[in-house]
């Protein structure tokens, strides 16, 4: 039988062994990181990739865990912003659309933290200046996408074309190619497959065309910037496909993402222009060999074309902000950047390129795209509704096509329409 003395020293032990684990207990911190990577697909590299890294993270970084939360179209980080929620403590975003996160006041600006720990502006495939919002910096680029055009080659050579580099050659080799259920260049208006009314238009094509000189929005995104002439010009080009040079039939009006996806994937589309991120998924899923790349089109066969990509932001109201901005940090550094490549990203920092894995043949695709952005790319500032702006013009669009309506008139529409929805956003 224990005496009252044991008794009492045994509760001192347990009492001094649970105050120590709660002390290390105390010292985990975790993180919530917004995705659109899910753990659970096993079947996607990138998915692979982003567990390695984090997992390196938290190597260097013992009791400081992370927890992924799926968020394929953002709308949980959004909504967490928007109430001023702590988490997700980290989010990884399109540059297209970090403006209309900015406006809720709770994404945290990095500049202080960029210049305290040194960040250079020359280590990225384009300058980490590029990379601001109305003069500050709100993300940190995580990797580049530039538009392409994806053709079936074995349609092509077999009506004789080759790829198209300017939108003179795609009226004429898609007119050569349209018919028998087989459309020659796709051009998605619609309001399905994706966010927004005409969102594979507007990251794709538009925000090239409409930007010639760069000048897509104001810096701080609200006013258009692009001019009359411009937009006329990419409205008449656009009507011109679907009208006079046969490429794209009004059948396709609807198409989205989804559409033009499929459309690749089955050969019921011969060419289209889109990003670079769906190319292997599109070989994965029945395309194979017999897809092939090369620059989007343009006016003029050397023309710069918008680049996006995805940034890494900080949640204001984070409980954890020096930890959090630990992982942001790592996730677009060189380290992190040389792992997430292997998930076939074209990841955004220059010196993650002189990693092992960019040896490999296998990774010569990316390199080449990475030397596509660093020569023809160019970031542009969007509007802080840039959805909104979407879903105005592909309607525009839309009327303008099936009213053999002026491009003029199409313009009038979207600045009226646009300058009525801003006027709602405080």
């Amino acid at each position: 039988m224990l005496t009252r003395r044991r008794i009492g020293a045994s509760a001192v032990l347990s009492m001094a062994l649970l105050a120590m684990t709660g002390a290390v207990q105390a010292q985990d911190i975790e993180l919530t990181y917004s995705t659109f990577l899910d753990p659970a697909n096993d079947t996607d590299p990138r998915v692979a990739a982003q567990a390695e890294m984090l997992a390196k993270f938290e190597e260097l970084h013992p009791g400081v865990k992370v927890k992924i939360l799926v968020d394929p179209t953002a709308a949980n980080l959004a909504r967490g912003l928007k109430s001023g929620s702590g988490e997700p403590d980290i989010g990884r975003v399109t540059s297209y659309s970090l403006p209309e996160l900015v406006l809720t006041g709770n994404v945290a600006e990095l500049d202080g933290r960029i210049a305290a720990d040194g960040i250079e502006n020359d280590d990225w495939l384009l300058p980490l200046e590029t990379a601001k919002f109305n003069g500050h910096f709100y993300g940190m680029p995580q990797d580049f996408r530039i538009p392409l055009l994806m053709y079936r080659a074995g349609l092509l050579e077999k009506a004789g074309v080759a790829a198209p580099t300017t939108w003179d050659e795609v009226c004429a080799t898609g007119s050569k190619l349209t018919g028998d259920n087989l459309i020659g260049y796709a051009v998605p208006l619609g309001n399905s497959g994706g966010l927004g009314g005409a969102q594979a238009l507007g990251e794709y094509v538009l925000s090239t065309m409409l930007a010639p000189d760069g000048k897509y929005f104001a810096e701080d995104g609200r006013e258009i910037a692009f001019s009359r002439e411009t937009f006329v010009r990419a409205a008449q080009t656009i009507k011109e496909l679907y009208k006079t040079c046969g490429t794209t039939p009004e059948t396709s009006l609807q198409f989205g993402y989804s559409e033009v996806h499929d459309g690749l994937r089955a050969g019921t589309v011969a060419m289209a222009t889109f990003g670079l991120a769906r190319f292997r998924a599109l070989v994965a899923q029945g395309a194979g060999d017999d897809l092939h790349w090369a620059p989007a089109p343009s006016y003029s066969a050397d023309d710069k074309q918008t680049v996006f990509g995805f940034r890494v932001v900080l949640n204001a109201n984070s409980a954890h902000p020096d930890e959090a901005w630990e992982l942001i940090k790592f996730a677009t550094g060189p380290e992190g950047q040389a792992i997430l490549a292997k998930g076939g990203e074209v990841v955004a920092r220059k010196s993650a390129y002189d990693a092992p894995y960019f040896k490999d043949p296998a990774a010569q695709r990316q390199k080449d795209w990475a030397k596509l952005v660093v020569e023809r790319g160019q970031v542009v500032s969007y509007s802080v509704i840039l959805t909104k702006f979407h879903e105005i013009v592909g309607e525009a669009l839309q009327r303008m096509v099936l009213r053999d309506g002026s491009p003029e008139d199409a313009y009038d529409e979207v600045i009226s329409s646009y300058e009525r929805e801003l006027a709602r956003v405080k």
